[in-house]
């Protein structure tokens, strides 16, 4: 997400030639996967951390960009609202307490954070929904002021044709309407990435679905936005409803982009990049210089800059 881009116009040149490009990387991800040895080594855990910036009465404090100014930490990048940070661990093998010292990294991140946000009055909280968000702290204003997130809001409204309708049911029920896509910023989360040799990527990723709805159900800690009692977990409805870029009449059976996965993985993860690069139309169509194929053909292995930023 804190990729940088220059421009948010694009035409349909651009879109058709992103798409060869995104099709060219796919050839060449499969080249790379059949070579023998490729991706294979010890388990190696790394992990992304999402943060509100919030204030002494518990208000989102719009100073993300100050944030990452003041630290100059690489590990530190913007993300969609302006009261929000996300700091990205260095990764470690499973097999060297791997949870321990992602553990400690996290505490050293949030200290040295809140030492700079001391200055606002202020300091970085790890929370699914803030439970004293207000409707009010949503909108283009809250948005960090990036060319890429005006894009991607650009993009997504046009292929919605209208604006992004939430609606969620619980004890209670919420119904809006939004414009633009800061809803989405209302959901934080704890990520976590396992590399695994690609040999075994099917069985520990069909697997992880597998336990996925029963550690969700165990961890289930947002069940409130706007002061409406929803979903135990409400994060899931509402980054599914805050970006679908649907059609709102059609009755055509597309996924949501954000879904729970379509199938179990029989092979390899080139199944769900493909699955990716063919169902959905890219938001930006950024080319690089990079000639993927070309790479692949001397031995090398290409940065697949167009896969990535589809992904």
């Amino acid at each position: 997400m804190g990729q940088k881009i220059d421009y948010t116009d694009f035409s349909e040149s651009d879109f058709s030639e992103f798409s060869e490009r995104l099709r060219a990387n796919l050839a060449a991800l499969k080249q790379i996967l059949a070579r023998p040895g490729f991706g294979e080594g010890d388990l190696s855990f790394g992990a992304e951390l999402e943060l509100y910036i919030v204030g002494a009465e518990g208000q989102p404090v719009h100073k993300n960009e100050e944030v990452i100014a003041a630290l100059n930490d690489p590990q530190l990048t913007l993300e969609l609202n302006r009261y929000n940070l996300e700091y990205n661990f260095s990764p470690v093998l499973v097999r060297e307490n791997c949870f321990a010292a992602t553990q400690q990294e996290a505490i050293a991140a949030l200290e040295k954070i809140n030492r700079c946000t001391a200055q606002w009055d202020a300091k970085a909280v790890p929370i699914g929904i803030l439970p004293t968000l207000q409707q009010s702290d949503t909108g283009y204003h809250a948005m960090t002021p990036l060319p890429r997130f005006e894009a991607l809001t650009k993009e997504l409204t046009e292929l919605r044709g209208g604006p992004f309708t939430i609606a969620i049911e619980g004890e209670d029920t919420l119904q809006l309407a939004m414009d633009d896509v800061t809803l989405e910023g209302a959901n934080t989360s704890f990520q976590v990435h396992l590399r695994v040799p690609p040999s075994e990527y099917a069985d520990f990723y069909n697997a992880l679905q597998l336990v996925t709805p029963l550690v969700v159900a165990m961890s289930a800690n947002s069940p409130t936005l706007f002061g409406h009692r929803l979903w135990h977990e409400t994060r899931i409805p509402l980054f599914k409803q805050s970006i679908d870029c649907r059609p709102r009449d059609s009755m055509h059976p597309m996924p949501a982009r954000v879904n729970f996965g379509n199938n179990w993985v029989r092979d390899s993860a080139y199944e769900l990049f493909a699955e990716a690069a063919l169902l959905y139309r890219p938001l930006l169509p950024i080319r690089s210089e990079e000639d993927a194929i070309d790479i692949v053909r001397q031995g090398g292995t290409p940065q697949l800059r167009e896969l990535r930023l589809h992904q």
